[in-house]
């Protein structure tokens, strides 16, 4: 997609986004993106003028909405004479974010492409030479005629494929803020090799943006360890409550198994919202909790598991 800088209806300049339009870099703490930016500049014939085009900056906001970000100044240094035409210049401009912001775009994208938009401005000098001079010592003396500011608003589309793959491991925030843990030999354990497995695709999910879709896996992985039994609500009517399996009361006595009950039928309830309640966003924070929570307890019920 291509838009234009116009001065006094002339285009002085045209802004594209290339093929490879976009990547990540910085460190998680500090995560910034960088946009490529293909740009041709003209100086209208016939003037008298050149144009000095001095910087480029711009404000990033989703589509359609209120902006986000804004980026660091790109000092351009071009001048063009009346009449010429410099194309194929590339620019490289930094948005600097932070985890909030970036947790903002993916709830945006919804599992989808990154779709922003750029409101660029464009700062150029029309300067005349009053001096002229082939001697490269001693340069041209040139005089400053008028200072112009120009705007023009550019749509991006980041390929989900490549925001999930490029840009966000760029950026270190596919790395997974999670505490470490005692090594469990959890895939061992063939009883409970599903929730092995729902965890690390719940790892893997939070750190492609994926957060709901990651608070799934980690009730799928309370599966292993609970069943649905029945409970009177001492009013005479009986209802389905997930329960920590029954064998488990004599492995680990009557007050672990308490705990342990009542650990995972909480953090259960929690997850179940990820699939009950579509309306339900959970944010980077949260589904890292959940997995954290989760991760701990079922490595804690496979510790204490019989090998048999």
């Amino acid at each position: 997609m291509s838009e234009s800088f116009t001065l006094r209806s002339y285009i002085v300049a045209e802004v594209e986004v290339g093929s490879n339009n976009a990547y990540g870099t910085g460190r998680a703490e500090l995560p910034v993106l960088v946009v490529n930016l293909r740009l041709i500049f003209r100086s209208p014939r016939g003037s008298g003028t050149s144009l000095d085009f001095r910087e480029i900056r711009c404000r990033v906001s989703p589509f359609d909405a209120t902006y986000i970000a804004t980026s660091l100044p790109v000092y351009l240094k071009v001048r063009v004479k009346p009449g010429e035409e410099r194309k194929d210049d590339w620019v490289h401009v930094e948005i600097p974010l932070d985890l909030t912001r970036l947790a903002l775009i993916n709830r945006l994208r919804n599992g989808g492409d990154v779709k922003i938009r750029l409101d660029l401005e464009l700062l150029a000098d029309e300067v005349v030479e009053v001096a002229h001079t082939q001697d490269k010592l001693q340069p041209s003396v040139w005089g400053l005629v008028e200072r112009h500011h120009m705007q023009t608003k550019l749509r991006v589309v980041i390929p989900r494929s490549k925001w999930v793959e490029q840009v966000l491991p760029g950026m270190e925030f596919g790395r997974a803020h999670i505490m470490e843990l005692a090594t469990i030999p959890i895939e061992s354990c063939a009883g409970v090799k599903a929730a092995f497995d729902a965890l690390q695709q719940a790892q893997k999910l939070e750190g492609q943006g994926f957060y709901n879709e990651a608070v799934a896996k980690c009730r799928i992985a309370l599966e292993a360890f609970l069943e649905i039994t029945d409970k009177t609500d001492g009013k005479g009517g009986v209802r389905k409550v997930p329960t920590l399996k029954a064998e488990w009361q004599t492995r680990l006595g009557q007050r672990t198994y308490e705990w342990l009950n009542g650990s995972l039928v909480t953090v259960k309830q929690a997850t179940n919202k990820s699939v009950h309640l579509s309306s339900l966003n959970f944010d980077q924070m949260e589904a890292q909790m959940l997995i954290i929570v989760t991760t701990a307890l079922v490595a804690y019920a496979v510790k204490t598991q019989p090998e048999s």
